[in-house]
């Protein structure tokens, strides 16, 4: 009677084992593609052409917003703003010098118009001085990783990438999907996304972006998820699988 009892027990833990497998088989979403990817991606090129003074990163280095990335020599930018401000200042101080006679009404009129505009021509010439000065050095406009540096300091720059660099907190999901899933996921929708790591838990990610046409040829649709990495522990570029989220 004991071993009937065994084995009947052993047969109900089989069941429910199977259960479960099948429960998570619904659960898991037939995708024919599923990626992780930076949520940015951005290569940094220099806007005047000219020669590498300094780069302040490497490939790997975090990055925050607004961080110096690299610099042009700029000696010749340098000087013409110090000219430039030069000639501010003793414009300004000629309108000083002129201020009684303005007062006093001396100076015709087309003399005060002409120390006034040689003010603002000046004032003008500094300010486009400074932004040309400016051009020479190259923020970060995203906070992320540099994934590559293809110059170094001495070498000739123009329009051609000098620094990549990627957003990898968050990340962004990328499913493809077979066309039976149409309408089965939707936007703010959480799934559970487990990349093809076995050193990698599972994290849930929300829905952002669902494609509204499904692709005659391959009878798929797109759907994009946007899924938190705090401290980018999960590397970009893994394959991964994604499950719907079971509800209690």
């Amino acid at each position: 009677m004991k071993k009937q009892h065994l084995m009947f027990m052993a047969a109900l833990g089989f069941i429910f084992t199977q259960s479960q497998s099948l429960q998570a088989e619904e659960l898991t979403l037939s995708t024919l593609g599923c990626m992780l990817e930076p949520s940015e991606k951005v290569d940094i090129s220099s806007p005047v052409m000219g020669v590498l003074d300094k780069v302040m990163v490497k490939r790997g280095d975090s990055v925050k917003k607004g961080q110096s990335l690299f610099q042009l020599k700029a000696g010749v930018e340098q000087v013409g703003v110090q000219l430039a401000k030069v000639r501010a200042e003793f414009a300004k101080r000629k309108e000083r010098r002129n201020q009684d006679l303005y007062d006093d009404d001396i100076l015709t009129a087309s003399e005060r118009d002409e120390i006034e505009t040689e003010l603002l021509i000046a004032q003008s010439e500094l300010r486009l001085k400074q932004q040309e000065l400016a051009l020479r050095r190259v923020s970060s406009p995203i906070k992320g990783v540099v994934v590559n540096r293809f110059n170094n300091a001495g070498e000739f720059v123009n329009t051609d990438p000098i620094l990549s660099l990627a957003t990898l907190d968050p990340l962004h999901v990328d499913l493809l999907l077979p066309a039976n899933y149409f309408g089965h996921v939707s936007l703010k929708q959480e799934l559970l996304i487990k990349p093809d790591s076995a050193m990698i838990d599972a994290s849930p990610a929300t829905v952002i972006i669902v494609d509204p046409l499904i692709d005659s040829a391959s009878g798929t649709f797109r759907v994009q998820l946007v899924m938190r990495n705090p401290e980018g522990k999960i590397p970009a570029g893994l394959r991964c699988t994604a499950q719907l989220v079971s509800k209690p």
